[in-house]
């Protein structure tokens, strides 16, 4: 999403436009994953961040063609005595999800989990299979600081964890949907010594000058991490880890893998390390293609260490990302996803195609489709976001044109915006058939 204010202690990123796979798929069986929501109260070593692993083995993000009869069997009695679940010999194979912020529900425990539960239930009801829950660092921090909680009220009774389990119960995937570099705020944990941080990752900004022959300013509102720093890079990749061994089966979903603005990042480090690769002053060249080649390798370093991270578990979590549909654009912010998707990096990318003409739709999912093969793409619908709206009718058809065109699926903006009528009528429209939730590719 192309943010626009970073709220203070809550950001909800939104999804506007992007977009990524082609419709080369084989036939894939069912996959399933549930995972059981449960922490051991110790923290892990090195930071206090994170409740310890528990004892639960994660589960795969796709399940693996089963090779015995009695598996077979076990996976069809699964299957046919749940709610709503596909007959593997006739069911699409496709992703439905749905973008979802834990503000959503109530900050009591009691109606909070009673909402939780109903969340759940309504969706796997209306035929989705994947749900996709945003998470602050502050979340996280706020599970054993109670300082945190004034901004993060439902991880007094861990909302996320009430949402894995009960997602679990009706094989709903859950994919963890976070900003590594983005929607930061000055109380961040990323910031804070006590939890490991450090102020120094702030990424500055360069601001256009107040007057003309002024010079540029730098700001450092500390709204972004800057990747560059080694420390700032493990420091993340630490705390997937540990939300990977707090909620067992769960993926990663990365928002917008970059800067939340142009004219990042001018700290210390970054001014430093360019001019030791191009001689000049990064300040002064901020807005050159140098620049940009320079923004993108700190992202790209992060993405490519936590794939190696998750490619060390077994079995491995899916590893997937979100932005606009269009690269080129992207990239000037640091998110190079089309690299990391011809590097077979991405399980699948969520393109944010945002808008309510039809014609526009399908323009901007045709190109991100064909930039993107054969990277899976998840198509992204806004429902409501902070540049407009589409009636439900347009995001009806939106939802056949993407699987017309060969998107892998599709994933709505946001929650708060379907109501219990726009979910009858997705049901008894482009999801009236069950759907299975597609193979990941290796």
């Amino acid at each position: 999403m192309i943010a626009e204010t970073v709220r203070h202690h809550v950001a909800e990123p939104e999804t506007p436009e992007a977009a990524l796979i082609p419709a080369q798929a084989s036939p894939v069986r069912p996959r399933l994953m549930f995972v059981a929501a449960g922490a051991n109260p110790d923290a892990p070593e090195a930071t206090s961040l994170l409740p310890g692993p528990t004892p639960v083995k994660p589960r795969s993000c796709f399940i693996r063609p089963a090779s015995r009869l009695a598996g077979g069997v076990l996976l069809l009695l699964l299957l046919f005595s749940t709610r709503g679940r596909a007959d593997p010999s006739d069911a699409p194979s496709e992703a439905r999800g749905i973008w979802v912020h834990l503000t959503h529900f109530n900050a009591d425990p009691v109606q909070g989990k009673a909402e939780v539960e109903a969340f759940v239930d309504r969706y796997a009801e209306a035929n989705f299979n994947l749900v996709l829950p945003w998470v602050l660092s502050e979340y996280m921090a706020a599970l054993t600081d109670p300082s945190y909680l004034d901004s993060q009220p439902t991880a007094k009774w861990d909302a996320l964890g009430a949402l894995v389990h009960s997602a679990r119960q009706h094989h709903l995937q859950v994919h963890f949907w976070y900003s590594f570099t983005y929607y930061k705020s000055p109380r961040s944990p990323e910031f804070n010594p006590e939890h490991g941080g450090n102020p120094a990752w702030a990424a500055r900004r360069v601001l256009p000058a107040k007057t003309p022959g002024q010079p540029p300013v730098v700001s450092a509102p500390m709204t972004d991490v800057c990747p560059m720093h080694p420390e700032a890079r493990a420091w993340q990749i630490k705390l997937l880890e540990a939300m990977l061994e707090r909620y067992p089966g769960i993926s990663i979903h990365i928002e917008e893998p970059g800067f939340g603005y142009p004219g990042s990042c001018v700290c210390d480090l970054c001014q430093s390390l360019f001019r030791k690769i191009y001689g000049t002053d990064l300040v002064e060249s901020i807005h050159t293609p140098q620049a940009e080649d320079f923004r993108c390798l700190g992202t790209t370093e992060l993405i490519r260490e936590l794939r190696a991270k998750l490619a060390s578990r077994t079995p491995r979590p899916c590893l997937s990302v979100n932005g606009g549909p269009l690269w080129r654009s992207d990239r000037q912010l640091g998110r190079d996803w089309k690299r990391w998707a011809d590097l077979g990096w991405l399980d699948y990318y969520a393109a944010q195609n945002y808008t309510d003409d039809p014609d526009r739709f399908t323009q901007l999912t045709r190109g991100v489709l064909q930039d993107l093969q054969p990277c899976p793409v998840f198509v992204g619908i806004g429902v409501k976001w902070s540049g407009g709206a589409t009636p439900l009718p347009t995001v009806l058809q939106e939802i056949e044109q993407a699987r017309k065109l060969g998107a892998s699926g599709v994933v709505l903006f946001s929650a708060t915006a379907l109501t219990a009528e726009d979910l009858a009528r997705l049901k008894a429209g482009p999801f009236r058939q069950p759907s299975l939730y597609p193979e990941a590719r290796r």
